[in-house]
């Protein structure tokens, strides 16, 4: 007779002794403080099969998509960092997740195929509906939302970047060996080739078409190899291939670049950014990295994407169109640091209805003892009665002398640039200016803007909420990369990457309601 072993592969179907030993009731022997209780008791209501959606097909069914998201989700919310063979493995080992799996035992490349084939395409509005939730299990005020963002090294080799610089020079210099080239094809042959100082790989290919067009025709017969002398017909074939396929290359690395500067070969979609390289604060280390945004609201993270330009300015606009698209509404505070405070952000909050709560470059230095020292910066200038700014040697700068027209969006921005009659004969135009005459510009508009976020963050509010955005903003890239240990993304490319990230920030909030049901049971 055929003995069952634990080893088996079909034990589920099969118990034996030492199985028997488990309680049938796995509810009992868990702490009725563990995280699993926290879970199930906030993921209550929220009804996930309208997102969670399988393709029909034949054969096994597979498993119920609400129970893999389940299991893959307190896992998160314990910080296993989406380890997909871990997860396997805890569904045969631990009774919780026994529990949350019903005692089915998926293997990785389940879970995998559930990440790629459902979860990734509804991950950005499962991740919203998780967090108004829990807001309002938790009574979080969505009005205000602190903004920050921070480098996450990509999962790409450090050296395999690409810098459109480096490929723009690249091809200027190739495109003048061209132009000899093709000078020189003309005058051998007769040819009336076209040249100019910008080629594209398509052109050059059909010109080593032609050529061998004219061997195959004429029988010039073509030799490679070892020992083999190449005709001349041939090696300007040879020549003009190669061309064609290193502008071919060029045209490949500008356009995965788009309105970048640079990109990496192992990941396309990743940026070269400076970064901090140690707990010295060392920076200028440039690695291939995402520029992730949060927007955090008393500690839970309702808003996340990530970005593929390192500065912060650029990135406001578009996070709040996706705030607004996954909840419906603008928040009244957005609270950031002076890395937003743009004119144009200012401008947008403005027409959205949002109060003004970024910092500019300026606003905190201008206070400084040593900042006010330096008499010749605009900022320390006095002004008249006009408004018009006065110099250390007291001359007014009220001349006109032309305007500066930016325009990004549907927004234009008008700065008007100033001078004085005075600089000519200036004893100290040397220590003001390295230019002929010391000109200024301003914007007025931006003037009142800037004002008006003096007001906003200076105030008892503004102030309290420029420090909570420290704690909650900042204290949660703490806890993400010191206490969980994610400084760098494990999936590639720009869409696997943000749903490994938002799965993180769905366990990190999950996190948070455990925290906040554990203080609620010890004040009862």
């Amino acid at each position: 007779m055929k003995t069952t072993t634990f080893t088996q592969p079909n034990y589920r179907s099969n118990y034996i002794a030492m199985q028997l030993q488990l309680p049938m009731e796995i509810e009992k022997v868990i702490d009725p403080k563990d995280e699993v209780y926290s879970f199930a008791e906030a993921m209550k209501g929220i009804d996930l099969s309208q997102y969670l959606k399988k393709k029909k097909h034949r054969g096994n069914p597979g498993y119920c998509p609400t129970m893999m998201f389940n299991v893959m989700m307190f896992a998160e919310m314990e910080g296993k960092n989406s380890d997909l063979r871990e997860l396997e493995k805890l569904c045969k080992t631990d009774l919780r997740y026994m529990l949350l799996s019903r005692e089915q035992t998926p293997s990785h490349m389940a879970f995998q195929r559930f990440e790629q084939n459902v979860l990734k395409k509804a991950m950005r509005e499962i991740f919203a509906e998780i967090a108004e939730h829990l807001c309002d299990q938790m009574g979080v005020n969505r009005e205000i939302q602190y903004i920050d963002g921070t480098k996450l090294e990509a999962n790409a080799y450090k050296n395999s970047f690409v810098y459109k610089t480096r490929v723009l020079h690249a091809r200027e210099r190739l495109n003048e060996r061209v132009t000899e080239a093709i000078i020189q094809l003309n005058q051998k042959y007769g040819y009336a080739y076209p040249y100019h100082w910008n080629y594209a790989s398509q052109e050059i290919g059909y010109i080593a078409q032609y050529l061998m067009e004219v061997m195959v025709r004429e029988g010039i017969p073509i030799q490679y190899g070892r020992g083999k002398r190449k005709t001349e017909w041939q090696q300007d074939y040879d020549e003009f291939l190669g061309y064609a396929m290193k502008l071919r290359e060029y045209e490949e690395n500008l356009f995965l670049c788009g309105i970048r500067n640079s990109y990496s070969k192992t990941d396309p979609d990743a940026t070269m950014m400076n970064t901090k390289y140690d707990y010295y604060n060392q920076t200028g280390v440039s690695k291939p990295c995402y520029n992730l945004q949060i927007g955090v609201s008393d500690g839970l993270v309702m808003n996340a994407g990530l970005y593929q330009t390192p500065g912060d300015t650029k990135t406001f606009i578009p996070f709040m169109e996706q705030f607004y698209q996954l909840h419906g509404y603008y928040p009244k505070w957005p609270i950031a640091d002076a890395g937003y405070g743009s004119y144009w952000n200012y401008f947008y909050c403005l027409e959205k209805g949002m109060n003004l709560g970024m910092k500019y470059n300026y606003y905190a230095k201008k206070e400084e003892p040593k900042f006010k020292k330096k008499i010749y910066n605009m900022i320390n200038w006095k002004e008249n009665e006009k408004g018009e700014k006065i110099c250390p040697q007291g001359q007014v700068f009220n001349q006109y002398l032309y305007d500066k027209r930016e325009e990004e969006g549907k927004y234009l921005k008008l700065t008007q640039v100033y001078g004085c009659k005075g600089c000519g004969t200036c004893p100290v135009r040397k220590e003001c200016t390295q230019g002929k005459r010391r000109t200024i510009s301003r914007n007025p508009i931006l003037e009142e803007f800037q004002q008006k976020v003096d007001e906003n963050l200076r105030s008892a509010e503004g102030q309290e909420m420029k420090k909570q955005r420290s704690i909650q903003a900042e204290g949660t890239f703490g806890v993400m990369k010191q206490d969980r240990l994610y400084t760098r993304i494990k999936r590639r490319g720009k869409d696997n990457a943000e749903m490994e990230v938002l799965k993180m920030l769905i366990g990190f909030n999950l996190r948070k309601y455990h925290l906040y049901r554990l203080r609620k049971q010890c004040q009862a």
